[in-house]
């Protein structure tokens, strides 16, 4: 069964624009900062007050939530399109053991990317959720690959992970690829690495509660940054290296243990202290 990940605007009646939308969450975040030195990423959208035609006084009570939005320089279309092609599978399911919020319009414009998305009221997920985020992850686990082969997110682009600095990975068009710059990075290491003879599949490198939403009975994943799909080693070098978040949900995740993990390991201490995510891609490197 083929699935579409395309990101086809879709109109929804009180949502301004692509521009007013940016503009809005510029503010937002510039607000913020002022006040509390950080920035934000995410922008819950509420169309203004309604005027009370008699009184001329602003209707009471608070308008209902029309969007959330994510934004940044993180936020990606590679990620809109995951979220899209997860969901798109969710719907073929007649049971699913978790849902996500549907897309309704992702755009990059320069060097900031935003997704304007279904709010979804709910709560954050806590310890007692491990079994169902647990349950979730599983699901993804099985979810069949794209059919253009791309790795990474969905459409193809940079991959997200623990494996490179900032978790900021190069974008690879092969897996073969993959093999020949891990090793050439383990050349003179004793170790190597075998991708090719990984089955393709979901990944997922920041399974973290803060990732999870709770509402009413439904569990959502609501982050697919750090998701896409590549060899299964990736999956299990997560595994083996969690966030700190994930302690009671990784005691039920089963997914095998890949024999690349000591490989992995050396590799990601040269490409993070070199900050360089590309070194080995074309010949051997000698530490």
């Amino acid at each position: 069964m083929s699935i579409s990940a395309e990101i086809i605007p879709r109109a929804i009646p009180g949502l301004p624009s692509r521009e007013v939308l940016a503009a809005l969450c510029s503010a937002h975040s510039s607000e913020h900062f002022k006040h509390h030195r950080t920035r934000l990423s995410h922008f819950i959208y509420r169309p203004p007050k309604r005027r009370n035609l008699l009184s001329f006084f602003k209707s009471r009570g608070t308008p209902e939530p029309l969007a959330l939005i994510k934004f940044g320089s993180h936020v990606t279309l590679g990620e809109a399109r995951t979220q899209i092609y997860v969901f798109q599978h969710l719907k073929c399911d007649p049971s699913p053991p978790f849902r996500v919020a549907e897309v309704y319009d992702a755009w990059e414009d320069r060097l900031t990317g935003f997704i304007v998305m279904e709010y979804i009221p709910g709560l954050a997920a806590t310890a007692m959720d491990g079994p169902r985020i647990a349950a979730a992850i599983h699901w993804l686990l099985a979810l069949p690959p794209p059919d253009d082969g791309r790795l990474g997110p969905v459409g193809g682009g940079p991959m997200r992970h623990c494996l490179w600095r900032d978790d900021e990975g190069p974008t690879y068009e092969s897996v073969e690829r993959m093999d020949t710059q891990i090793n050439n990075i383990l050349k003179f290491q004793g170790l190597t690495v075998n991708l090719s003879a990984d089955p393709i599949c979901f990944y997922h490198d920041d399974i973290d509660l803060r990732n999870f939403l709770v509402a009413g009975d439904d569990l959502y994943v609501t982050n697919f940054e750090h998701t896409g799909f590549a060899p299964a080693s990736f999956m299990s070098y997560s595994l083996a290296n969690p966030r700190v978040g994930s302690i009671t949900i990784l005691p039920h995740i089963k997914f095998p243990k890949s024999d690349n993990l000591p490989g992995f390991g050396r590799a990601t201490y040269f490409l993070k202290i070199t900050s360089n995510n590309r070194i080995g891609w074309d010949k051997p490197v000698r530490f």
